[in-house]
């Protein structure tokens, strides 16, 4: 196993490059004759090219103030392979970032060859052993940024870069997937330039009870009917309002189980300097259906619910009125002016859209899979587009470099790193249930009283057949109907917002690259 501290890591391609070429000088020329030399095929060890500030396959060749930079690249014609762990990988510390502040800092680093499988999570599987894989480097460089290349008394480096034309390897910052950010594993910073492809995610939220926060209070309207004489509603006909009192001993609350909730995140890009996190806003999601009640499965079953009621006050508010019989809303009110309700079987809250905010710490992201794609390793005193780097097809006509978008990679003045290719993280299953809390639980409760205030579809029902002398009984038991708060309407252009911060990804497990059952060597 091969340990690299920075220094040997930055100077690893330098040294190969050479090692190789003395081999070559010190062994014996042999003279060969004009044919010889003519028969002679094959692929020279070292490469060395210049692009000039004025080529067209300069990148900073139309860049104002700055198109007259060169660039020359030595390049080893083969394919190396390496496997190595770096305790510390600490770059641009201190001076103009201040004290204890790197351009990048990433504690145990780990490169190694790509897995042979995935589990069902997403994690990587090696069937020997991490460590006994390598990355593979294809044609590894060396790339000089020369500002005034044909002037020898002005021209200087502004620029050095290593990298590779491929790299098939997985590389992991980290050693634990823990369920906090650390300040002592992983990503620390990262100044850089790195494209995060679109993938899909599922989190489970924590199941709740609902109803018993002030915030929380649902109204709605009532269909009642007090019977003379069986079969009619001479005694009263008519609506009354309801309001759940959350402050009642008897409200118990309705049970709000836990459900997956299903997203998409599109993609992104992380650019920037000194980045402590990824900061991802206004992702929709969509729960479909959240049982309230019993459905008559199993996963959500009667007993689940059954202790659940709210207590509702009555009165002739918000249009509550009669429609035939003798007593009137306030008559019936003042015979009975609370009841209990329950939400009847098949309840459930629908298509409740939520947006989410994710914002993950950098350390909470191990697993980089590069498969076949480059990167580089830089450091500039000015910000640079090197050759190859990732230009956004709306910045290309720019002329600025400050005027590009976040999605071309401006390599900034500091230590830098840069991913060509789209990193797949693969699907980021949420380790931790998403907890649905008062602010969540309360818009919702207002989405259910627009539902019950202006649905009479879903307005709960009560009747008796035995006269005024049993009004009371009218209520003796719970208030109960089917109630489907389709909140699609409600929610499509006011979502309830979910915000989701540092959350354990069940994909991000580091498969230790060392032999002998060490996490680090």
């Amino acid at each position: 196993m091969l340990k690299l501290n920075p220094i040997n890591f930055a100077l690893l391609i330098c040294v190969s490059i050479f090692s190789i070429s003395s081999s070559f000088a010190v062994s014996d020329l042999q003279k060969m004759s004009d044919q010889e030399l003519s028969d002679m095929t094959g692929q020279a060890l070292m490469s060395l090219s210049y692009l000039a500030p004025t080529d067209s396959a300069n990148p900073m060749r139309n860049i104002s103030g700055s198109n007259n930079i060169g660039f020359y690249k030595l390049g080893l014609e083969a394919e190396l392979s390496l496997n190595a762990n770096i305790k510390n990988l600490q770059l641009g510390c201190g001076g103009r970032n201040g004290q204890g502040d790197c351009d990048i800092d990433i504690k145990n680093l780990s490169l190694s060859g790509l897995p042979d499988s995935y589990d069902s999570s997403g994690n990587p599987v090696f069937n020997n052993g991490r460590a006994s894989t390598s990355a593979s480097l294809t044609n590894p460089f060396i790339e000089f940024a020369i500002s005034n290349p044909d002037k020898a008394s002005t021209r200087q480096v502004t620029g050095l870069r290593l990298s590779a034309e491929k790299i098939s390897a997985l590389l992991t910052a980290g050693i634990d997937n823990g369920t906090a950010p650390s300040k002592t594993d992983g990503i620390q910073s990262l100044s850089g330039f790195m494209q995060i492809a679109a993938t899909s995610g599922t989190a489970y939220t924590q199941q709740a009870m609902f109803g018993k926060s002030s915030t929380q209070s649902i109204g709605g309207m009532a269909n009642l009917c007090v019977a003379l004489l069986i079969g009619d509603c001479l005694g009263y006909r008519g609506t009354v309002h309801i309001q759940s009192d959350p402050s009642s001993s008897d409200t118990t609350g309705i049970t709000v189980p836990s459900v997956a909730a299903n997203f998409n995140i599109p993609a992104f890009t992380l650019r920037g300097t000194r980045q402590k996190a990824a900061n991802l806003m206004g992702i929709p999601a969509l729960l479909q259906n959240i049982p309230i009640a019993s459905d008559g499965s199993s996963q959500y079953p009667s007993s689940m619910f059954s202790n659940d009621q709210l207590k509702v006050l009555l009165d002739c508010s918000n249009g509550a009125s009669s429609s035939g019989g003798i007593l009137s809303c306030g008559g019936l009110t003042a015979l009975k002016s609370n009841a209990a309700f329950k939400m009847g079987a098949g309840s459930a809250i629908q298509n409740l859209n939520l947006n989410i905010d994710f914002s993950q710490s950098l350390s909470m992201f191990h697993n980089i899979p590069l498969t076949g794609t480059g990167g580089y390793l830089s450091l500039q005193s000015i910000p640079l587009l090197w050759p190859g780097a990732t230009i956004s097809n709306g910045d290309k006509s720019l002329t600025s470099l400050s005027a590009m978008s976040e999605n071309t990679d401006v390599a900034q003045p500091g230590w830098w790193m840069s991913f060509a290719e789209p990193v797949q993280l693969g699907k980021l299953n949420v380790q931790q249930q998403i907890v649905l809390d008062d602010a969540v639980l309360a818009q919702v409760a207002a989405r259910v009283t627009e539902t019950l205030t202006k649905d009479p579809n879903s307005w709960p029902s009560a009747s008796t057949s035995n006269g005024f002398e049993t009004v009371g009984l009218l209520f003796g038991a719970p208030l109960a109907s089917k109630v489907v708060a389709d909140l699609g309407t409600y929610t499509k252009n006011n979502p309830v917002y979910v915000p989701l911060s540092n959350l354990q990804l069940t994909n991000q497990k580091v498969v230790t690259n060392c032999y002998g059952g060490l996490k680090f060597c």
